[in-house]
């Protein structure tokens, strides 16, 4: 018979094979659990359980190799030829409310924004007889609805509309 320690001082509970364990000790007679065991770092007859603790390489002697160029950002260290540059970059934290990004313009069909028309513009238009362009935040029904007040009773420009995406109808009837 066989004493197996586990690798946690006074543990109590289930072990491996079903062995169960009371302050950290089991007995077994079982070859197969006691290989296992041993090889796990459990400690077999009076042997202290061996622990591997993993080696951490400390950080200040690893040395590294930089691939391409070194990553930089723009809200800590702005430069004048830097892309729309987050707002107050450099001068306040760039972790705090004041240093936000403006955005980027999207690729492929997606439009930056137009400057928003004041209220009263807008519901001007849209109280006059010609059809108001809906923002461009406004949903995709509403693009869709107002470029079909811009085609002919066209079947197939109807049919063309619809299948449109909101960038495409953007692009096609906000300007």
């Amino acid at each position: 018979m066989a004493r197996i320690t586990t690798p946690v001082p006074g543990y109590n509970g289930q072990g491996p094979g079903n062995l169960h364990f009371s302050d950290g000790v089991a007995e077994t007679d079982n070859e197969a659990i006691i290989a296992y065991c041993r090889d796990a770092g459990y400690g077999i007859d009076g042997e202290a359980p061996e622990i591997e603790r993993p080696q951490v390489p400390d950080p200040r002697e690893v040395t590294t190799t930089v691939v391409g160029a070194p990553a930089r950002d723009a809200a800590v260290d702005p430069r004048p030829g830097d892309f729309r540059a987050p707002v107050n970059a450099g001068e306040a934290n760039p972790h705090g409310p004041e240093v936000y990004a403006p955005g980027l313009p999207g690729g492929g069909l997606q439009p930056t924004a137009p400057p928003a028309e004041p209220e009263e513009e807008a519901q001007e238009k849209r109280d006059g007889s010609e059809a108001a362009r809906p923002v461009q935040a406004a949903s995709v029904a509403e693009w869709r609805a107002y470029a079909l007040t811009q085609v002919d009773n066209d079947p197939e420009a109807h049919a063309e509309v619809e299948k449109m995406t909101k960038a495409e109808l953007i692009k096609k009837y906000g300007g």
